[in-house]
């Protein structure tokens, strides 16, 4: 899908609701427009009012899952908490299920003291080390869109898993910041959405006046439900996503599939006109992200030895036409081949694949917008939430203090989004 397509399918959309809904719609600001709601707002009241024990628990692991340790002593110190222990358990066990593949990277101290938003940081200032000191370093940060740039700090998803994910996001977020407001005895004005630019948005819209005047448990649970529970909706759906790829790796035949060989390229009259690729120099191939994976560490000009429908050919690599500097076999129209017979096969294997990427973007993007809200910079909740911790801790300094964690940790999100460009 090219960038101009997934352009015009997002202004398509944003055309579409505002011409039908043009005069709900308020200009906050340049290239701001709100659509406010008061639909959802009697649901949130219910809810919130039936279940305000679940959500006053809901909140306060956030708030420990967020800090840590300093999370903890905060709610020790409200005295407003009861069970912090049992609460700081079950918030460290879901911290580490959640990140218990990177943990490896960083220093546990800094989990077990900082929670989620010391981990982000952390891990933000092990990858400005690395982009400086460390040659070849990835970047660590990048601005999740739906549009490819070559050579800049963007995460490409295409427009409808974008779309999608981004909805699945705001939803959470904003409704879990609503319902955890209104259980604190916070009015909540109204719902809504709207567009920053080509930027879709969600909110709720709690009575700022009364936060302000609220107590800091209080804003500090309202602060922390959005991003906890976008991590939430990441854990619930990775038994999904293995549900459905467990479902799509039986509905394919092993191996990768091509239709064609390209005329003039190295597969041309040496491999059959079309076939099932298994093996490429001793390394299987039996899904598209292995064949990916063996031809990332090939060149052009290289030899290899090929197994395609059980047989072996030897071939030289040519140059891709789309990046001269990456290896080319000269096939095409490649894919996977579908183990149940007929029409069935054609319908049921590609849509399990869709729903398995699906979910595959739905838990990176939740768990990487949550992470970043998590930061703590103010406006975003992660700064609002060490506001209010470093308030309770009494420090004569600590609206400096505040500051200036906020200060260097944008300096610190900045470089590393931006400093690829320097280094």
């Amino acid at each position: 899908m090219s960038n101009y397509f997934s352009l015009a399918v997002l202004l398509a959309l944003m055309i579409i609701v505002y011409i039908f809904d043009r005069k709900n719609f308020k200009k906050e600001a340049s290239l701001l427009y709100l659509r406010r709601t008061k639909r959802g707002l009697a649901f949130i009241e219910r809810f919130s009012s039936r279940h305000k024990k679940f959500f006053e628990r809901f909140s306060d692991l956030g708030i420990i899952f967020s800090f840590g340790t300093l999370g903890a002593w905060y709610l020790f110190k409200t005295k407003k908490s009861k069970g912090v222990i049992v609460k700081t358990v079950l918030s460290f066990a879901l911290f580490y299920i959640v990140f218990g593949v990177v943990l490896k990277s960083v220093f546990p101290e800094v989990l077990s003291l900082f929670g989620a938003s010391g981990f982000i940081v952390a891990y933000l200032l092990e990858a400005a080390y690395d982009m400086i000191f460390v040659a070849a370093a990835l970047p660590a940060v990048q601005l999740v869109l739906p549009i490819n740039i070559p050579n800049a700090p963007v995460f490409f998803v295409p427009i409808d898993f974008w779309l999608i994910s981004i909805f699945v996001i705001l939803v959470a977020h904003e409704f879990s910041h609503a319902l955890v407001a209104k259980a604190q005895g916070i009015n909540v004005k109204s719902l809504g959405y709207g567009f920053l630019a080509i930027l879709p948005l969600g909110f709720a819209e709690p009575d700022q006046e009364q936060i302000k005047k609220s107590k800091s448990l209080v804003k500090t649970r309202i602060y922390g439900a959005g991003s906890f529970a976008n991590f939430i909706v990441a854990l619930l759906s990775i038994p999904l996503f293995f549900g459905v790829l467990f479902a799509y790796s039986n509905s394919v035949i092993d191996g990768v599939l091509y239709e064609s060989t390209i005329e003039g390229m190295p597969a041309d009259g040496i491999l059959p006109e079309n076939g099932i690729i298994t093996n490429i120099n001793g390394n299987e191939t039996y899904e598209m992200y292995m064949l990916e994976f063996v031809m990332e560490s090939l060149k052009p000009g290289d030899n290899i030895s090929i197994i395609v429908d059980n047989k072996t050919y030897d071939l030289i690599l040519a140059e891709n036409p789309d990046n001269e500097s990456k290896a080319f076999i000269g096939i095409s129209d490649i894919g996977k081949k579908s183990s149940i017979p007929g029409v069935a096969g054609y319908i049921i294997t590609p849509v399990l694949l869709y729903i398995a990427t699906l979910f595959n973007f739905i838990i990176m993007l939740n768990l990487g917008i949550g992470l970043a809200n998590l930061l703590p910079i103010k406006p975003l909740d992660g700064g609002l939430m060490f506001e209010e911790i470093a308030k309770t801790a009494g420090i004569r300094s600590w609206k400096n203090i505040v500051k200036f964690v906020s200060m260097f940790t944008l300096v610190l999100l900045l470089f590393n989004i931006f400093g690829g460009w320097l280094f």
